[in-house]
């Protein structure tokens, strides 16, 4: 409790005034031996009790009124709403607590939590504040309050710094609300960071701070940093031999000459090196290394001798798998130029270095059930009429498990097609159409959650619509199958299809340029390979994250995967009907466990680059990309005043409740002194 006019409660001396008429008043008895006294009656010791009880009732009344007269006209605030400086004006003000993975190094973190609880202790009584913890978004939160132990006590609380990148927006945006709402005109953000240069936000950002609301910031840490970084690694493939090349980044401030590197497999070093930075702020290394086992390996590009424990490692993960073995059977096999039908097949799935696949190419007379058993995939090229042996020795491959991609042109018969694949085909063949007048159709719709297209970033090189194609097959998708895209007047393209343990693709144009030029668009070589990967039974998937990303989960239906941190956690992941779910806990580096079904799986998880570089901004520059000339200044000071004193009145009516009982109070006084001295 404050109160307005506080020399008033000098009055409070004035309560000696009744104690002494009180002691003055009180009557004491002489003893007078009288012969006569016997015959007086005696005076029951009931009312003597009682009138001494109304005495001292009577007395506290009347202490009781001084009291509260001095009390009324010193005009009590009970609502906080005044500050004890005399003049003062309350305030509104948000904290903000940086908890990115910047502020882990040295004693940055210890130096911004005293910050914190220098601010909070300089609070006046009636002050209300809030603390936010931030990192990528907003964490641990206390809302407004006046209770500055409590605000304190939370701040001691937050946990250290996680691994997460700084996002100075959200943050600033979420505290620019909450003071919105505050019911103080004062409104003051304060932002406790060490303000890396790499979180400054774009000058685009299209927000506007809010008028009215004043940031501060506070800045913590050496200007001068010494941190060496592993920021990036990428592994090729070459047969048996694994080649890493790892990005080594000085983000401090401080030259460093030399690093000593690592490349770890499974927890054993398999080389080490020193590498002569020599003053410059980037070096890159490569670790030749080779590995025999089938399966995950995962690997640690590790750096010494650098203060900075959090990014002096990237994870990776090695994923040795056999060659995939894929059977091409063409009607048309020449002397291997453009104009064999398999040309632009076989050369697509030779790209890359890596050697995923091994085409071989057999005319369709080869074809036999001894000849299908060696491969996962099987490629069927515009092949006219089979003998009825070679298609049920196809229909059994395919429900044996393997995977079986047809591409009908002009050698194909529909019926026959019909009749020997109607069991494993995902559509029947209809009419060939020819756009005899010169015009062409695009893919104008494609099916992006399929398996075959998931993986494909949807962009200027992934556009599907830049093929055009001059003839292909009306086709009629059966029950059970999907259609991955459509042509432009809606007729199905690329339909899949599964079939007792394999799968089936059907292309409803050709490979090769008899039909359309889709062979000469880039979208053609990753295409069939994603769909070669998927026939096979395997995709590959992204293994490598960053800090903060959301991971797809492969989900059996109606069942749930599991996802273990490097810390132990586990997350469970129900089915969502889409065959994935999404992981979100990605927050510290490392190995994560997955188990979807029986199926065993990894992917890694490194800090966020940005995050790394620990040179600072200026925060002044922060606060004038916030601050821009459309923002309004704050409202003019004698209107604040005007609103606090309005606010003042408000919480100094008490006074006239005190005043109304101090007269109850008088009457009271007055009805018990009449029948005390009569």
């Amino acid at each position: 409790m404050t109160f307005a006019t506080p020399w008033y409660l000098l009055g409070l001396l004035a309560i000696g005034i009744p104690v002494a008429i009180h002691l003055i008043r009180r009557q004491r008895a002489e003893r007078i031996v009288l012969p006569t006294a016997r015959f007086l009656k005696t005076a029951p010791k009931k009312l003597v009790y009682i009138q001494r009880i109304q005495q001292w009732l009577l007395l506290a009344i009347r202490v009781a009124i001084v009291g509260l007269l001095a009390v009324a006209f010193a005009r009590p605030i009970l609502t906080g709403a005044y500050s004890k400086t005399v003049g003062g004006q309350p305030k509104s003000l948000i904290i903000l607590l940086d908890t990115s993975l910047s502020m882990q190094y040295a004693d940055r973190y210890k130096q911004a939590k005293a910050a914190v609880v220098d601010i909070i202790r300089s609070l006046k009584t009636g002050d209300e504040a809030g603390v936010v913890a931030f990192a990528e978004s907003p964490g641990r939160m206390q809302p407004l309050t006046t209770d500055h132990a409590t605000l304190e006590a939370f701040v001691r609380g937050i946990p250290v710094p996680g691994y997460q990148s700084t996002n100075f927006l959200t943050a600033l945006r979420l505290a620019d609300q909450l003071l919105l709402a505050a019911r103080y005109p004062e409104k003051i953000v304060y932002l406790v960071s060490d303000f890396q240069k790499s979180a400054m936000p774009a000058g685009n950002h299209g927000w506007k701070w809010s008028p009215g609301i004043e940031l501060k910031v506070v800045s913590v840490g050496n200007t001068e940093t010494s941190n060496l970084a592993v920021v990036e690694g990428s592994l090729d493939r070459h047969q048996d031999v694994y080649n890493l090349v790892g990005r080594i980044q000085n983000a401090g401030t401080k030259p460093v000459e030399t690093v000593r590197v690592t490349l770890e497999i499974e927890g054993t070093s398999l080389a080490s090196r020193t590498v002569e930075m020599e003053g410059r702020s980037e070096i890159r290394v490569e670790f030749p290394f080779t590995l025999h086992r089938t399966g995950l390996h995962r690997g640690t590009l590790r750096i010494a001798g650098d203060r900075f424990e959090p990014d002096n490692r990237f994870y990776f993960l090695a994923d040795v798998t056999p060659v995939t073995r894929v059977l091409c059977v063409s009607d048309e096999r020449g002397s291997g130029g453009s104009g064999d039908e398999a040309y632009w097949f076989r050369s697509a799935l030779s790209q890359k270095d890596k050697a995923s696949f091994q085409v071989d190419v057999i005319d369709p007379g080869q074809l036999t059930i001894g000849t299908l058993t060696p491969y996962a995939v099987v490629a069927l090229l515009n092949v006219g009429d089979l003998a009825p042996e070679q298609a049920r020795a196809l229909r059994a491959y395919v429900k044996g498990g393997g995977g079986l991609l047809l591409a009908p042109a002009d050698r194909v018969d529909g019926d026959a097609y019909n009749r020997h694949y109607g069991e494993v085909t995902p559509a029947l063949l209809r009419q060939k159409e020819i756009d005899v007048d010169g015009t062409s159709l695009g893919i104008a719709r494609v099916h992006a959650q399929h398996p075959v297209v998931r993986a494909l970033q949807v962009d200027e090189k992934t556009d599907f619509g830049t093929a055009r194609f001059y003839q292909y097959w009306a086709v009629e998708p059966v029950s059970g199958s999907q259609v991955i895209m459509r042509f432009e007047n809606g007729g199905p393209a690329f339909i899949a299809n599964s079939v007792g343990n394999g799968r089936v693709l059907l292309f409803a144009s050709s490979l090769d340029t008899a039909w359309n030029n889709f062979p000469l668009q880039v979208t053609y070589l990753p295409l069939l390979h994603e769909a070669m990967r998927h026939l096979a039974g395997s995709r590959d998937t992204q293994m490598s994250y960053r800090v903060g990303d959301i991971v797809p989960v492969g989900v059996p239906a109606s069942g749930a995967a599991r996802v273990t941190s490097p810390g132990g956690e586990v997350t469970l992941l129900r089915s969502t009907g889409a065959g994935f779910a999404f992981y979100q806990a990605t927050a510290e580096p490392g190995f994560y466990q997955t188990r979807s079904g029986n199926l065993p799986g990894n992917f890694a998880v490194n800090v966020a680059v940005p995050e790394t570089e620990l040179v600072a901004l200026n925060p002044h520059e922060l606060v004038d990309r916030l601050m821009s000339s459309e923002t309004s200044a704050p409202p003019a000071l004698a209107e604040q005043a005007s609103s606090f004193r309005a606010e003042r009145v408000r919480s100094q009516r008490y006074w006239w409740w005190v005043l109304l009982l101090v007269a109850a109070m008088c009457l009271m006084e007055t009805f018990l002194a009449n029948r005390t001295y009569r």
